[in-house]
């Protein structure tokens, strides 16, 4: 079975009280194939420090781990972005983003997603159910035919959530400018999970996607950290302007 190499993609600010469950539900995973690119946005509490603290409790996974200290901030759009330019990345590496805040559910998670990528090669993309903190149902559904992804933003509803990973070939056909900058010229300032994943779901297509019914992703919803807690007005703006954005056309076999 193929041994796929992970990155894994974690954006980071002011999740102090969350970041070493988030880190340790990495270091406990049966799948050892992986590199974990931190990004720290500049937080003003203790994140970088519990950070550091860790990787020195495991320095023995220290080669594994790239933390990354932004001066100022950038958004979680321009961070993921930033994420995947610091690293020699090939094109069937998979990408998989796991907020500061959120973890991993069990220690299998990457074997199962490895798995599945390695029995399907033809596929490209994953998304999943998740475990809430505020114990809400998972918005996710497997993509139902004829059904554009636009139309899972409005007026259907998102359903491409965690857990999500994408093999970094897709990545490269994206035009950054067209589908990450608003209608003033500017990066994308909410919505960031939605401006990534409507390209590369269009580039792979219904058939080249996998849904994980298994929930294998924990979901903190009930922190200010999450914009539809606190950004609301400026998720909904973005994902609009988003969702409006041309089709990418379906990347060839």
């Amino acid at each position: 079975m193929k041994n796929h190499k992970f990155y894994i993609v974690t954006l980071c600010y002011n999740c102090e009280e969350y970041i070493n469950d988030c880190l340790e539900s990495i270091v406990t995973q049966q799948y050892d194939n992986y590199k974990v690119i931190i990004i720290d946005d500049a937080s003003s509490d203790g994140t970088v420090k519990r950070i550091k603290d860790f990787l020195n409790k495991h320095n023995h996974f220290n080669d594994r781990f790239n933390l990354i200290e932004n001066s100022e901030r950038k958004g979680p759009l321009a961070n993921h972005i930033q994420s995947l330019e610091v690293e020699e990345i090939k094109d069937n590496n998979i990408i998989l983003h796991l907020d500061g805040d959120d973890l991993l559910t069990c220690s299998t998670s990457l074997s199962i997603i490895n798995k599945n990528y390695a029995n399907n090669p033809n596929h490209l993309i994953s998304y999943g159910n998740y475990e809430s903190a505020t114990g809400k149902e998972s918005i996710c559904k497997p993509w139902q035919s004829n059904i554009s992804v636009s139309e899972y933003i409005a007026p259907i509803g998102w359903i491409f959530s965690h857990i999500r990973t994408f093999k970094y070939m897709l990545w490269k056909h994206i035009d950054k400018k067209l589908s990450f900058y608003d209608e003033e010229g500017k990066i994308f300032t909410s919505a960031g999970d939605v401006a990534i994943m409507k390209p590369l779901l269009e580039l792979a297509g219904r058939k080249r996607t996998m849904f994980f019914n298994k929930k294998m992703y924990y979901y903190r919803d009930n922190t200010s950290l999450n914009e539809h807690n606190d950004h609301l007005h400026d998720q909904v703006r973005c994902a609009l302007q988003i969702a409006s954005k041309p089709q990418y056309s379906l990347l060839n076999d």
